[in-house]
């Protein structure tokens, strides 16, 4: 059975221009960072006797960090406790350049369950990666970090690496919000 999200999150992360930036300053889409402001919990999460609302900030963070509203995503992910949380925190300020306090709760968080396939899915297009025995957000932080201080080769492993790691961690808590 093919994984499906509900309408509107499929809508919003159907933008081909989102996710692109390593490090953004601003949001790369300004009416859908309203859009997703605006929209119900049941847009996000849809009704259900198992669904866990405690999770729904962490999805609806997730659509923000996906168009760089960095400052509306650590809003949401910040107030769910737990690894799964710290794991979004270091995803998003690692993306604001915040890169003690990512590490910070990158160890926090520990391993999660998707780290090993998205060490598969990416190892073939990061050289940094590919050495790792593990997903290793550690290595990720020291990276960007890397890249905001001069090193514009890394930016298309960033993109790529960022991007594996959304689809797997944002699906990662879809499921586990829905009870899957």
């Amino acid at each position: 059975m093919a994984f499906e999200y509900p309408d509107f999150v499929q809508r919003v992360l159907l933008h081909d221009e989102a996710l692109h930036r390593p490090m953004p300053t601003d949001p790369s889409n300004p009416e859908m960072i309203i859009r997703i402001r605006e929209a119900t919990d049941d847009e996000i999460l849809p009704e259900s006797g198992l669904r866990n609302l405690d999770l729904l900030p962490l999805l609806r963070g997730g659509l923000f960090y996906f168009h760089d509203g960095l400052t509306d995503a650590i809003r949401m992910v910040d107030s769910v406790p737990g690894s799964l949380g710290d794991y979004w925190r270091q995803m998003v300020f690692r993306r604001m350049g915040e890169f003690e306090v990512a590490r910070t709760y990158g160890r926090r968080a520990g391993e999660l369950p998707p780290f090993q396939l998205m060490l598969r899915m990416a190892a073939d297009d990061s050289p940094n990666m590919s050495k790792q025995s593990s997903w290793d957000s550690y290595l990720l932080a020291q990276l960007y970090e890397q890249y905001r201080f001069g090193d514009a080769d890394l930016e298309v492993e960033l993109r790529q690496l960022q991007r594996v790691e959304f689809d797997q961690i944002y699906r990662y808590t879809y499921r586990q919000a829905v009870g899957e």
